[in-house]
């Protein structure tokens, strides 16, 4: 599986990674505002934006695209993931040294078990994404609509975010396929009480996606970790409130 990787900026690197289904043009709102501190390494994950290429399916799983990130990014960076960026990014800190983690809108378990009540119902999440399949931007179309719900602003958002997503191709089925499978299986849990790397979470009182509570328990559970909560914010803070956002980014990792 191949990576396209922007870089821009100066300073310490930061590795930003972007959401199922879009890519790192997602940043959009809040690059110009990070690129002053850091450089950023903005990366598209495999099958989508310009990371097209993906050979095999069976390889795509949440350890090898995260072993993959490891080899191609500096060492000892910063690392930050949103949503499905930020079980990668979770990932990655567990098999690797980086810095800090930054975690956005994210859970180490997306979709609920019968002991993980704080996941999205697996009836839904079945419903709602296997349709991307069928229907890429019906499904996605849907998805910003959701992803910008209870921000405060959701049209101006929602509108924002189909504008980023537009900026690069749509993924292909692999990366759709593959990305989805590491959503429904992906569940770190257990490894979090050993990952000592300093964490901070920025999450969205009224996220749709990945509930507050799942965030409250990531936060206790991470031996070193701190819960910034945003009360008008949703799933897409860096959006919605990018100044706010690069504000407690830059906070954290420059401390």
């Amino acid at each position: 599986m191949s990576l396209h990787i922007e870089k821009i900026g100066q300073g310490v690197p930061l590795v930003m990674i972007h959401g199922w289904g879009m890519h790192s043009g997602m940043w959009m709102q809040a690059r110009d505002l990070l690129s002053q501190y850091f450089e950023l390494h903005m990366l598209d994950l495999p099958g989508m934006g310009h990371s097209m290429q993906v050979e095999n399916l069976d390889v795509y799983n949440l350890h090898n695209v995260a072993e993959k990130i490891a080899e191609e990014m500096p060492s000892n960076a910063y690392v930050l993931g949103w949503s499905l960026g930020g079980l990668i990014a979770t990932k990655i800190a567990l098999i690797t040294p980086i810095k800090k983690l930054i975690l956005v809108g994210s859970t180490p378990c997306f979709v609920a078990r019968d002991d993980w009540q704080q996941g999205m119902p697996s009836d839904v999440f079945e419903s709602f994404f296997a349709g991307a399949l069928q229907d890429y931007q019906g499904t996605m179309n849907k998805l910003l609509a959701l992803i910008a719900m209870g921000s405060g602003n959701a049209r101006a958002t929602t509108k924002m975010l189909r504008e980023a997503l537009s900026l690069r191709p749509a993924p292909n089925q692999q990366g759709l396929l593959g990305a989805l499978d590491i959503l429904r299986t992906g569940d770190l849990r257990a490894d979090l009480p050993s990952l000592e790397t300093p964490t901070l979470l920025i999450h969205g009182v009224h996220d749709k996606l990945a509930s507050f509570s799942a965030a409250e328990w990531t936060a206790k559970a991470l031996p070193n970790a701190e819960l910034i909560a945003l009360p008008n914010a949703a799933h897409e803070p860096f959006i919605s409130h990018p100044e706010l956002f690069t504000q407690k980014v830059t906070e954290f990792l420059k401390a």
